[in-house]
Formats: structure tokens, sequence, C-alpha cells
């Protein structure tokens, strides 16, 4: 699978768990602070790819 596409599904799925984590526990710590890193990450890691050549 092509990561131009791959990394912003992955960057989704991550921002919907810390989501759905927050609604747990009120908390942006532990978990739900994780999920949202992975998630900016993979968002960064996205445009960086469509940024290319």
């Amino acid at each position: 699978m092509d990561p131009a596409w791959l990394f912003p599904l992955l960057a989704i799925g991550f921002a919907i768990a810390a989501a759905q984590r927050w609604l747990r526990t009120r908390r942006w710590q532990g978990a739900a602070a994780t999920w949202a890193l992975m998630a900016f990450i993979f968002a960064a890691v996205a445009v960086w790819l469509r940024m290319g050549p």
C-alpha cells in the first residue's frame, strides 16, 4: 500500500483512538496523550510525504 495514502488513514485512526480514550477518562494523560501524539506524528509524516518532489 502506498504510504502517501496509508499515513493519513493511520493518523485518523490514532486520532479516533485518542478521542475515545479522552471521552472515557476526561484527561489528556497516559494513553489519550500517547494516541494523540501518534496521530500528530503520522499526520506530520503524511504532510511531509505530500511535499516531496
